[in-house]
């Protein structure tokens, strides 16, 4: 049974000498139980670094009865016999036996939970990186663009009613310059309010929305979308995937065409974006923008997968996300 358990279990006496293992341990460490046996634990899978503490923690626990580690899950560093070390979670319980007390440990090789610990957290930096940028981008378009517009169209209405009585003629012209203004202001705001949220999207779904992102691409692109009813909140989820991967295929690219299909099976949303360009492309392209791709999916529960074997061999994009029953 301890054989075919995943997790290493390894003894050791009181002396600190190894006793047991496990072939789990074997297979971790890359050691042998005969070449290990009767040798002293900390010099065989502890980093140098940690051997004094072990080796002063055993000998005072068997001193004084005081423990730290007994009957605890802890983590730390543990060392592999060609010396590279990895995190792990060990749990040590004391058993006794007529020949002294034995002490077991239990330890977990928990490389890819950390990893994706590190993986989640960089994603959240990206996520507040992201809206910062975005907040950063909108006010300065506000500034810029609609916010000037308004401006100007106040100024210019200030000035027709100044010139109302002394000079008609002119007060008409600062009119219809203070009108252009207006509606210059009012479109820009509508653009951007596009960007955030097109008005489309809301109005006639998702389906009209990817059409008309597709007409303002600047290669051709075909649409397969299925009648299938989303939460808005996925519905937008959706729609900015495919603009944000549109997007990348026009700059990064080089292709000629690029096709977009949804569909939804078992439960199971499916969105592939596929273009016929130079391909090339990996998910940790930082430049390519693929990284917050992943992150918007990896948001929703779903999955990011990637084809793009170069040489010409165009990039396909599929996004799997879970739908509610």
């Amino acid at each position: 049974m301890l054989d075919a358990a995943l997790d290493c279990v390894i003894s050791i006496d009181a002396h600190g000498r190894v006793t047991y293992l496990n072939a789990s341990a074997e297979r971790t460490f890359g050691i042998s139980r005969e070449d290990v046996a009767g040798r002293e634990l900390a010099e065989l899978i502890m980093p140098p670094e940690l051997r004094g503490a072990h080796r002063d923690g055993l000998a005072r626990h068997l001193e004084s009865g005081q423990t730290r580690i007994l009957n605890r899950r802890i983590e730390l560093s543990a060392m592999r016999a060609d010396g590279s070390l990895f995190p792990a979670e060990l749990t040590v319980t004391r058993v006794d036996s007529p020949s002294g007390p034995v002490f077991t440990g239990f330890l977990r090789d928990i490389t890819d939970r950390v990893r994706a610990a590190h993986e989640l957290r960089a994603a959240q930096r990206r996520v507040i990186e992201a809206g910062y940028t975005a907040r950063e981008r909108i006010t300065r378009d506000i500034h810029d663009g609609a916010q000037q517009q308004f401006v100007n169209t106040l100024v210019n209405l200030q000035l027709a009613q100044q010139k109302w009585a002394s000079d008609p003629e002119r007060a008409w012209e600062l009119l219809h310059i203070a009108g252009a203004e207006a509606a210059a202001g009012i479109e820009n705001l509508r653009q951007l309010a596009a960007g955030i949220h097109p008005a489309i999207l809301t109005d006639r779904g998702l389906g009209p929305a990817l059409d008309a992102l597709a007409a303002r691409m600047p290669i051709p692109v075909s649409l397969e979308v299925g009648r299938i009813e989303l939460s808005p909140m996925l519905e937008a989820s959706v729609y900015f995937f495919c603009s944000e991967a549109l997007a990348n295929v026009t700059k990064h690219a080089a292709a000629n065409e690029a096709w977009v299909s949804v569909s939804a099976r078992d439960r199971e949303l499916t969105v592939e974006v596929r273009d016929d360009g130079v391909g090339g492309a990996t998910l940790h392209s930082g430049g390519s923008g693929l990284v917050g791709l992943n992150d918007r999916i990896s948001a929703l529960d779903g999955t990011l997968e990637l084809a793009s074997p170069g040489a010409g061999g165009g990039t396909v994009l599929t996004a799997r996300v879970p739908l509610p029953d």
